[in-house]
């Protein structure tokens, strides 16, 4: 027996065990609630066999450990810091810890913690709805000071672990036990809190909000608090994205958060099974909007247009969109996809041709069949870009224009000038509709816009320069119209329009680039030259910093000679020759290094007519230096980026483009871009009814309408995630089962030990009981067996007893024939009852210890009984 009337628990091979010093050291206890060394520094030998009960799921010694008079202090803790209650949860123990937690005066510490983390749900259950738990204790309240929190950061709550881990009945459980997650503020936030936070311990403060968002970006916590899960979704990753720029030091977390929101919605779309589901979830607006126009034809596809706000390609380019996107997009043209590439052909310019005719029906009469046919999305398309084609068309027949007019200033407009001031006039008001309607934000985020403005800006310069230089010509302000181009001007504003319409020439050749994301071959490519464009102007500035510092050098190594000239020979025959003018001045010294970046320099432009050694010398290792930092490195440089640049999209070829078709797509989804430049300058009846139209009453219940709608179909979505992800876990915990079962095998070995020992202790009782009868059976068998048999020949030798003794003699006869004639049968009864009825009884006693054990089928039947 050891301290406290615990025995000492046998080992493997039958002897008690041993505990080295070593191990003792292992242990140790708080030191404010309860020290359980001896004098020597070593745990008491009553909490070491109580901490290693636990851990080996020995509920009987764990029992014994903790009854009256001496129960060990159930807070005791190893000198890992990790208490009974956290040592039976990591053990998944729960029946060992329902009996901790029954004790006075426990305390769960971060043993909810590792409940939470082993993701056990009875134990969690246990300990959320134990007297010392409260509701804020689950959430804000949440402050673990005990040994073993070492384990969690300070400011995990179990609600934020439970959050973070996706464990979804678990968070279900503290939610509704009201815990709750504070929304973190901002980087930069003023307020009081944030300050003294910051001020006090900045990395605990940046810390605080990166474990907050990993609770607050996890599926589960997303799919069991929002009510719009897709649109939350949306808006935290946006704000993560942000986050990782302005917090650089936590920039990877943050983007793997962001990462992590924009595959959410993604597998929400998964598990869209009809086109109905799919419509409500694409179609449906935000709950305070007044619902779709009534007017409108076709979806609106609002959350698809929040999709491409909050740049979610994933989600844009997710099968189920791309699906309904192209079904809309050729909706007017059945079987379009199945024709041949001629039969498409002959159709386009059918259309284009015919697009004038078709313009003027749909101005008379747009809500006719030929109305309706025009806005239909691909119709659109085919004839916005027809007009811009026929605007190129113009701009090439504006470029060589007739003898008689290149050499007037000032000249009045041509027939074609005249065409194309109409188209510009549609082109920027199509502009303006597209600011207004996208708003100042989405119009700039988009770079094409910028290439339309320049371009439109471009123009608009053109026609203002053009009509200034003819007002000066017809009213005399200005030198002649007749006179010579030699003798006009350097700013002339008839060469200076021609200079911006010559470059604003150029971006409109180049817009038709932007038509290609429509196909699935010129679209990836198209994208990969807009990342590359991106790559060189950020190398550009680097570029320039390095030519100018050259640039410096050499026109301050060079300048002193700009005026100097060596002159030969006498008379007629003197020859006079300057320094070469490459490096004489900063201006022609950069530009001299800029175009040494496509060609090599040669040595004439270093050599001085001086015949100056050291300062040709000079030169020659600056420029040596240049070539080297501008054209080996960098130049190298850029060329490994734009590599990666075209590696990182072609590996998402398929997503990039068909988010950037989508882009081009939405833009003609919608109305107000029904006629395309130069007919949408015209002032239809429908513009005036727009403009004057109100909204009524009957618009906004159809939004409630559809909102209710939407928020049926997403309760369905969110229960099929959760199913879907709670059998993609199930696959992954099998080395958490396993261990599972080594702990119930190990637990149930020592409780049949713990049977065995009672059986072997009632066993004992019955067999030394048995022993005892047996003992007084032999005895009175040896009585009868010195008395001897009675014969004739023993009865005639006996003496003769008085008449009085006849009787006696004869009732003595009579009991010793029956002794002898009763005694074997009597004895073997005895046995063979005694024998049954302790079989019976060590039977019964077996079986029913066995079968109340947890782990015992209820259905199978007990064990025989046991044979003596």
């Amino acid at each position: 027996m050891a301290e406290g009337g615990v025995p000492e628990l046998p080992s493997q091979e039958g002897g008690l065990k041993s505990y080295s010093p070593r191990r003792d050291f292992l242990f140790t206890s708080e030191p404010r609630a309860y020290t359980p060394l001896d004098g020597t520094g070593r745990l008491r030998s009553k909490e070491r066999v109580f901490l290693e009960a636990v851990e080996r799921g020995d509920k009987a010694t764990v029992g014994r450990c903790l009854q009256p008079p001496h129960p060990v202090n159930v807070n005791v803790t190893s000198g890992l810091g990790r208490s009974a209650l956290t040592t039976a949860v990591t053990m998944e123990n729960a029946e060992i810890v329902e009996l901790l937690l029954k004790q006075d005066g426990i305390r769960i510490g971060s043993a909810l913690l590792h409940a939470i983390r082993e993701g056990v749900y009875r134990i969690v259950e246990m300990m959320v709805n134990h007297s010392s738990m409260t509701p804020a204790m689950l959430g804000a309240g949440w402050s673990c000071v005990s040994p073993d929190c070492e384990d969690f950061s300070p400011c995990v709550s179990p609600v934020i672990l439970a959050a973070q881990l996706n464990q979804f009945q678990i968070l279900q459980l503290l939610l509704s036990q009201g815990a709750t997650i504070s929304d973190p503020h901002m980087p930069g936030c003023h307020c009081r809190g944030c300050t003294d936070s910051n001020k006090n311990d900045s990395l605990r403060y940046s810390i605080v909000r990166m474990e907050t968002y990993r609770a607050l970006a996890s599926p589960s916590w997303i799919s069991l608090t929002s009510s719009d899960p897709i649109l939350t979704a949306f808006k935290l990753s946006w704000d993560l994205r942000h986050l990782a720029t302005n917090e650089r030091e936590f920039k990877e977390s943050y983007l793997n958060l962001a990462e992590q929101c924009r595959k959410y919605p993604v597998e929400l779309l998964d598990q869209c099974r009809s086109s109905v589901e799919l419509n409500t979830i694409l179609n449906q607006e935000n709950a305070e909007d007044d619902g779709i126009d009534e007017d409108h034809q076709g979806p609106s596809l609002y959350r698809l247009k929040l999709a491409l706000k909050y740049e979610q390609k994933q989600f844009v380019a997710h099968p189920h969109c791309q699906q309904l996107l192209t079904a809309m997009w050729h909706d007017g043209l059945p079987g379009w996809r199945r024709r041949s590439v001629l039969a498409k052909l002959l159709v386009v310019m059918t259309l284009m041709t015919l697009m004038p005719i078709v313009a003027v029906c749909y101005v008379i009469s747009p809500r006719s069949r030929m109305g309706r046919f025009m806005r239909y999305p691909f119709i659109k398309f085919v004839s916005q870009a027809g007009s811009f084609a026929v605007f190129l068309i113009l701009l090439t027949m504006a470029s060589p224009r007739e003898e008689n007019m290149t050499n007037r200033r000032g000249p009045p407009p041509s027939t074609v000038e005249v065409l194309i001031v109409f188209y510009v006039a549609g082109l920027v008001w199509s502009e303006c509709k597209q600011l207004w309607n996208l708003g100042l934000y989405l119009f700039i985020r988009d770079y094409w816009n910028w290439l339309d403005f320049i371009m439109n800006s471009l123009y608009l310069a053109t026609i203002s320069l053009r009509v200034v230089a003819y007002v000066r010509v017809t009213t005399g302000m200005d030198v002649p119209m007749a006179t010579e181009r030699k003798n006009w001007p350097s700013d002339d504003p008839t060469l200076i329009s021609e200079g911006l319409f010559a470059v604003a020439n150029v971006f409109s050749f180049f817009r038709v680039i932007y038509l290609f994301q429509t196909n699935p071959h010129l679209g990836p490519l198209q994208i990969t030259l807009g990342c590359m464009l991106l790559d060189i102007g950020k190398f550009l500035s680097v570029f320039f910093l390095i030519m100018a510092s050259f640039a410096v050098g050499f026109s301050q190594l060079y300048g002193f000679y700009r005026d100097t000239e060596v002159c030969e020979g006498e008379g007629g025959r003197r020859t006079c020759q300057g320094n070469p003018t490459e490096f004489l001045t900063f201006d022609a010294a950069f530009l001299t290094l800029f175009w040494s970046l496509f060609k090599l320099i040669g040595q004439e432009a270093l050599d001085m007519q001086e015949k100056n050694a050291f300062l040709v010398s000079t030169g020659s290792l600056l420029l040596g230096a240049y070539q080297i930092a501008a054209v080996v490195i960098l130049l190298n440089q850029l060329i490994a980026t734009m590599t990666d640049s075209y590696q990182d999209i072609d590996a998402h070829a398929d997503m990039e483009w068909k988010y950037a078709r989508t882009k081009l797509w939405l833009s003609y989804f919608d109305d107000g871009t029904t006629l395309p430049p130069p007919y949408n300058i015209i002032v239809t009846p429908k513009s005036i009814y727009y403009f004057l139209k109100e909204d009524g009453p009957r618009e906004k219940e159809r939004g409630e309408d559809t909102w209710g709608k939407y928020q049926s179909v997403l309760k369905r979505l969110v229960r099929r995630y959760i199913h879907h992800y709670k059998s993609q876990q199930t696959e992954k915990v099998a080395d958490d089962i396993i261990a599972e079962i080594k702990q119930d095998f190990s637990s149930l070995r020592f409780e049949m030990r713990e049977y065995r020992r009672k059986d072997a202790s009632r066993e004992a009782v019955q067999t030394q009981f048995l022993r005892d009868i047996t003992a007084e059976i032999r005895k009175a068998a040896a009585v009868s067996r010195q008395a001897g048999p009675v014969t004739e020949e023993t009865a005639s030798a006996r003496p003769l007893e008085p008449p009085g003794g006849a009787r006696a003699l004869h009732g003595t006869d009579r009991v010793g024939r029956m002794r002898r004639k009763l005694a074997p049968k009597l004895r073997d009864d005895l046995y063979r009852m005694l024998r049954q009825t302790l079989s019976e009884q060590v039977g019964e006693e077996v079986s029913r210890d066995v079968t109340s054990h947890p782990l015992y089928p209820a259905s199978s039947a007990g064990p025989p009984p046991r044979q003596l």
